[in-house]
């Protein structure tokens, strides 16, 4: 009766973390030539799907249970791969070939977010603050290779293991919320609050 009425909040940001890490993997893959270039607007609808859509989705419901951290970098992330994702896919489908060097800013700009999240996630637990480690440098790496510095490989190897700590992630924390048990260690938090001051 009591949970008719208090319901449980649902785990918004495994169903982000899932879909980031489906457009992640699929991105990795290709980028490592193991899905072939004719499948390219394929990988990129995926990406655009689940990268995208879902992490927008699923920061608009953080930000409604008012999650700011959660639901400000599942909506952020989600528009950058909504971003990118349509701007290659235009480019795919018609003769105007929109230059890679366009999405260098974004890469970076995107890459400076992502090490203030490094910190903002030590709050939260080790394998989230690891998975912004390795997604920041994912935008240093296609930064680089969006200015012919370097070549797919490395962007590609780093997407896979963002793809993997992403579904780590939303698979340990989504069977603790339903369990209520730590399947899956996700590391305790690397920083904590220190508590105010008591004014006398």
């Amino acid at each position: 009766m009591d949970d008719e009425l208090h319901p449980r909040r649902i785990d918004v940001l495994a169903i982000g973390l899932f879909g980031l890490a489906v457009g992640a993997l699929t991105l990795g893959v290709a980028q490592l030539g193991g899905i072939p270039a004719r499948d390219h607007v394929g990988t990129l609808v995926i990406a655009l799907v689940f990268g995208g859509i879902v992490q927008i989705l699923a920061g608009i419901t953080d930000i409604r249970y008012h999650e700011q951290l959660g639901g400000t970098a599942l909506t952020m992330y989600g528009f950058f791969w909504t971003t990118v994702c349509t701007a290659k896919l235009v480019s795919a489908s018609t003769n105007f070939q929109l230059d890679m060097v366009l999405f260098a800013p974004i890469n970076l700009v995107y890459f400076f977010f992502s090490a203030v999240m490094v910190y903002l996630t030590a709050y939260r637990n080790t394998t989230l603050c690891a998975l912004h480690v390795v997604i920041t440098a994912t935008f240093l790496l296609t930064f680089l290779a969006r200015l012919d510095q370097i070549g797919e490989f490395l962007p590609g190897v780093f997407h896979i293991l963002v793809g993997t700590m992403a579904f780590y992630h939303a698979v340990a924390s989504l069977t603790t919320a339903f369990t209520g048990h730590p399947l899956l260690p996700l590391g305790p938090a690397l920083l904590h609050h220190r508590p105010a001051p008591s004014r006398r």
